[in-house]
């Protein structure tokens, strides 16, 4: 089949995420001709959604597990937080994560930052993990999803609606949530595989 997009509309005029309507024309390999209209969220301006970009340099945001070496019991716990998501109306387990700001000067200085904000903490040795899609059912939205070392604690500084805790888990208690059943409806899908992601990312370190 060949696709070809024609027309985009931006149905919506709100600050963080619109609806947008993408008109396909689409042939299929009997030859035939038709149009298909598809309807994305973005958080992306209309000039620069994926579906008309040449590239996808443009990040959306970024999701950032923090993971700490204690040094007076020599453990390695992870940092979780806990956030309402009206979406969901409910508190969801899951990582520090951000949007890209237009102050940001690159990815490590926005990555530093929602740090700060979310938990309060300074981090050292960022890793990038993957980048991609995260909903392309509904979304164009690409993310990078990061790693990062805490180095030291201060306080958080959360926006107003921002409804956010975390606690610092010991890896071994790491592998009691991966395997009961309470991260099934508190937490993204996403969350369970990166928990275990980092369980075999140190193993024997912990």
């Amino acid at each position: 089949m060949k696709w070809v997009l024609k027309d985009v509309t931006k149905e919506t005029d709100h600050k963080f995420l619109n609806y947008f309507t993408l008109v396909y024309e689409v042939t299929n390999d009997e030859g035939n001709t038709f149009t298909y209209p598809y309807y994305i969220c973005s958080r992306r301006n209309k000039e620069d959604l994926l579906a008309t970009l040449k590239t996808d340099e443009k990040i959306d945001g970024f999701c950032l597990p923090l993971y700490y070496k204690n040094p007076d019991d020599g453990k390695l716990y992870l940092l979780v937080t806990k956030q309402f998501r009206p979406s969901v109306n409910r508190y969801l387990n899951s990582f520090v994560a951000g949007i890209i700001d237009p102050s940001d000067k690159d990815l490590d200085a926005a990555i530093r930052r929602e740090a700060r904000e979310e938990a309060g903490v300074e981090i050292a040795d960022i890793e990038i993990l993957s980048s991609g899609t995260t909903s392309v059912g509904i979304s164009d939205e690409l993310n990078f999803l990061a790693l990062a070392r805490i180095t030291s604690f201060k306080e958080n500084h959360l926006e107003y609606c921002e409804d956010i805790s975390y606690n610092l888990v010991p890896f071994d208690e790491v592998e009691k949530m991966v395997k009961g059943r309470e991260l099934i409806f508190d937490a993204s899908i996403n969350f369970k595989v990166v928990l275990l992601y980092l369980l075999e990312r140190f193993k024997g370190q912990y």
